[in-house]
């Protein structure tokens, strides 16, 4: 009986441990939930007080800091409530999918005229381009300058003088041809007297422009004549340089470029498709969080526009079609595996297509080495093996 008594106590008190640890924990649970409430109190807190403390950037540092930490709290110590609010919440989910589905139905029916209006917009390409960059040089300007109203269009003109001069630099380098003169025919050396004029007078006008474009620009500098509305900051001038730089034609050309001159075999040569995808991610990135602070400071319109060209727009359309080439050329290339270095260096060859040396390679079902970027080139043409033109037989 003694033992039988002791049992019966160790069962009780195990028992009545369990039932205390989970009373512990259902109070800590709600005093997180009620920690969570105070916490996020400051987010309907007067507009006015924010500015005094600090403004959009005092909240966006205390979102940083405190969200992740209330996030991961609730999800350690979920409240009582949550399994069932969960359990409502897939429930309601499930008898409005339907509903919901013929509603989005009738909303990308009714959204297809302006989608082939965005689609007209982004084929303007100048235009749209310009646009976009005007918009987010305006919302830096509302921003981060505190008074001249002109500094948005000084920057754009100014960028723009920069690039015309990169862009008529690059062409004097990139240059074959320096006669004056232009031949009727390509084999042919009689001269076109009134297409050779045409291009003395274009070439001497480019140069002109290019020297009295880059004199002005130094005189106004140098004297500070007409820069009294011209006042970045530097935040200013880092958001807007960057997004100068990875949207204007001129410089997105030039990336790539300097990209593969730095040889990154983990690229495969694909480095306009790398970088295009890149570019756009972080322009979206940029323009996105200007949006939260222009509603902050009551610029509704602006906001509303930035939002629309420079994030939807831009993301849903530059942005996924640069990722939907990337990794469809990924997914065209994963069949065919790498070659490991001790291939290449018994192979000692050429690529077949390019006939550049290979320091990455991808090899055929045939025994075939190419590079990457060349075989990617040639699966878009044809499935046969350039070589050998056998179809590709996967195991």
């Amino acid at each position: 009986m003694g033992m039988i008594s002791r049992v019966r106590g160790r069962i009780r008190s195990d028992s009545f441990s369990k039932i205390h640890t989970i009373k512990s924990e259902d109070k800590l649970a709600n005093i997180v939930w009620l920690l969570s409430l105070v916490l996020l109190l400051p987010y309907w807190a007067p507009r006015g007080l924010l500015v005094a403390l600090g403004g959009a950037w005092l909240m966006a540092a205390y979102t940083c800091l405190v969200v992740p930490v209330l996030i991961s709290a609730n999800y350690k110590y979920p409240a009582s409530w949550y399994p069932a609010v969960v359990k409502l919440a897939q429930e309601l989910a499930k008898k409005l999918r339907a509903p919901v589905a013929k509603v989005m139905g009738v909303v990308k029916t009714a959204y297809a005229p302006i989608e082939r209006a965005e689609k007209l917009f982004l084929q303007m390409n100048n235009l749209s381009t310009m646009i976009g960059q005007l918009l987010m040089f305006t919302a830096c300007d509302r921003l981060f300058v505190s008074q001249g109203r002109l500094t948005s269009l000084y920057s754009l003109m100014f960028y723009n003088v920069v690039t015309y001069s990169v862009s008529y630099v690059r062409e004097i380098c990139t240059k074959e041809d320096w006669s004056p003169y232009v031949n009727v025919t390509r084999h042919s050396r009689v001269k076109h007297l009134a297409m050779s004029a045409t291009k003395i007078v274009l070439e001497w006008t480019k140069a002109v422009t290019f020297i009295v474009t880059i004199t002005f620009v130094l005189l106004a500098l140098g004297l500070e004549q007409g820069l009294e509305h011209y006042k970045p900051t530097a935040l200013y001038t880092a958001i807007t340089g960057t997004y100068y730089l990875l949207t204007e034609r001129t410089f997105l050309e030039l990336w790539p470029i300097g990209l593969a001159a730095l040889k990154l075999e983990r690229l495969e040569g694909m480095e306009a498709l790398y970088f295009g995808a890149w570019a756009r991610g972080i322009v979206t990135a940029l323009a996105l969080p200007l949006v939260p602070a222009l509603v902050f400071y009551e610029r509704w319109r602006l906001a509303a526009l930035l939002m629309y060209v420079c994030v939807f727009i831009h993301g849903r359309h530059r942005l996924m079609e640069a990722l939907n080439k990337l990794q469809e050329a990924r997914g065209s290339l994963a069949k065919f595996r790498r070659a490991t270095p001790e291939e290449l260096a018994t192979l000692e060859d050429v690529c077949a297509v390019c006939l550049g040396s290979m320091k990455s390679a991808r090899v055929t079902p045939c025994a075939h080495f190419f590079h990457a970027d060349c075989l990617r080139k040639c699966l878009a043409a044809s499935d046969r093996c350039p070589i050998c033109v056998r179809t590709y037989v996967f195991c």
